[in-house]
């Protein structure tokens, strides 16, 4: 026999207490949406601002002119933004994730330490076309953001 202690029904569960948010979390949350948002912005800005009327996404990777206003612009706007997340985020962020995002950096750093001159070097040898700036940032960020995303998480 089965004691009334060891059975419970989905009637006699208690709903779960949604608790506030706190401070810090809503400083962290606030950063990345803040960052977010300037992407967004700059990702918006640049399609429209785009004098050649490339296809939408291809602009950000192309190498097609801009316009001045649109790069200082650009230029301002993301170099501000991101130091304001930056700062918001690391007075948010505890010992865990600083750790992740730390580890993610030196990956990131690590990707592009190789890959720059290796494609530098065959570029020079005719065996490659020239160094994009561009690529080599993306890759940067993409193994940053893995390397952050797999310790944060795991």
């Amino acid at each position: 026999m089965v004691s009334r202690e060891m059975v419970m029904t989905d009637t006699e569960k208690t709903a779960k207490i949604r608790r506030p948010m706190s401070p810090r979390r809503k400083l962290y949350l606030t950063s990345i949406v803040l960052a977010g948002l300037i992407g967004a912005v700059m990702g918006a800005w640049m399609a429209i601002a785009d004098p050649t009327e490339g296809a939408a996404g291809i602009t950000l990777v192309s190498n097609s002119p801009l316009t001045a206003s649109f790069a200082i612009g650009a230029s301002v706007l993301w170099v501000v933004g991101m130091a304001v997340c930056m700062f918001i985020y690391h007075r948010a962020v505890d010992d865990h994730e600083e750790r992740a995002w730390l580890w993610g950096c030196v990956c990131g750093w690590y990707f592009f330490m190789f890959a720059a001159p290796v494609w530098w070097m065959l570029h020079r040898a005719s065996l490659a076309s020239p160094p994009d700036t561009m690529l080599l940032f993306i890759g940067t960020l993409i193994v940053n953001g893995a390397v952050w995303l797999w310790l944060k998480y795991r």
